[in-house]
């Protein structure tokens, strides 16, 4: 389940009305918007809930550097702040992530952040305490306007009538699992040579942009699986004995976020093999369910490391999982 959905499924819970503002038809797109923008402009007193990239949604970045719409926008929020509670949950810093993910840069964003962070007696639920340490204090947002919401995952279900590769599954081979995007910047091309050189470890690799993988030569170890809907995903997961994270650690961005195949991993059941990231490594300070390694000794660990081992985290993998499912992660989110 995706941040926006989870958020969308406990404001359902807690009976809030809700408010779609997105549509495949420009027309009711519009429409949508023009709703929006009415409702917020005359509400009072109520606690309002955005997300960040809902705003970009309803105010399009090209109408935002247009100085006239831009200043428009940002005058409704400070009145839509000042008669409400008004709360901007933040997943993720589009600018700082842009540059990290070698993805382009405009510096627009850094801009559209600084008024955005900066709007008077607005709360903001950022998605890691490094994100929240980071923002708070560029941009000077007291603490009791920031919060911490992390990235959950959904509970474990049972896919097995859908999908039953018995083949790998039955293996006695060690086998770790990489899931989620497959683009540049994220290590996995290293990752690859790692298992290359690692035969005796099966590497088991989902997820979505990774069909440069079906045009290369891969060895019998590492398998490539495609991209499945997450419940699936979910439960190929657990099937496997370690979830990896394979982040560059010297990157800015990957130490400020928490990020979301950590307790998709956990949830599943599976400990996890990370690089040393500032944000996990606080969270997950002397737990056994994750080891922390920089990525130049992950060749001898994923050889060395033996199944008693990986019994004795999976074991304090168990006591933490349901801490990080949507429905316990989301409790604290709460309209007063």
């Amino acid at each position: 389940m995706s941040r926006n959905n989870a958020f969308y499924k406990r404001v359902s819970d807690l009976d809030a009305l809700k408010i779609n503002i997105y549509s495949k038809n420009i027309f009711k797109r519009f429409w949508f918007a023009v709703k929006t923008i009415c409702t917020l402009y005359f509400i009072k007193n109520r606690s309002i809930l955005i997300h960040q990239g809902s705003l970009w949604i309803l105010f399009p970045v090209f109408f935002m550097k247009a100085n006239f719409f831009q200043k428009l926008v940002f005058h409704l929020l400070a009145k839509v702040s000042k008669n409400n509670k008004l709360t901007i949950e933040v997943n993720d810093l589009v600018y700082e992530q842009s540059i990290d993910l070698e993805l382009f840069v405009d510096d627009f964003f850094s801009f559209l952040q600084q008024r955005l962070y900066t709007i008077k007696d607005c709360y903001y639920i950022f998605a890691s305490h490094e994100m929240k340490y980071y923002t708070s204090k560029k941009y000077n947002i007291l603490s009791k306007y920031s919060s911490v919401i992390i990235n959950g995952a959904p509970e474990l279900k049972d896919y097995s009538i859908i999908y039953n590769d018995e083949k790998w599954m039955e293996s006695d081979k060690k086998k770790f699992v990489y899931a989620g995007s497959l683009n540049k910047g994220r290590q996995i091309e290293d990752l690859l040579t790692i298992f290359t050189d690692n035969e005796d470890n099966l590497l088991i690799v989902l997820g979505n942009e990774g069909e440069w993988l079906n045009e290369i030569k891969l060895p019998k170890n590492i398998i490539y699986l495609g991209n499945f809907e997450e419940g699936i995903a979910h439960y190929i997961v657990s099937k496997c004995d370690i979830g990896i994270i394979p982040y560059n650690e010297n990157r800015f961005y990957y130490n400020l976020c928490f990020p979301t195949k950590v307790s998709f991993y956990i949830t599943a059941g599976l400990p996890v093999l990370c690089t040393p990231l500032k944000e996990l490594q606080n969270v997950f300070y002397n737990d056994d369910a994750i080891l922390f390694n920089s990525f130049s000794n992950w060749k001898n660990i994923i050889k060395d490391i033996d199944k008693e081992h990986i019994i004795k985290m999976k074991k304090a993998t168990d006591l933490i999982k349901k801490s990080y499912q949507w429905d316990f992660v989301l409790q604290s989110l709460k309209f007063e």
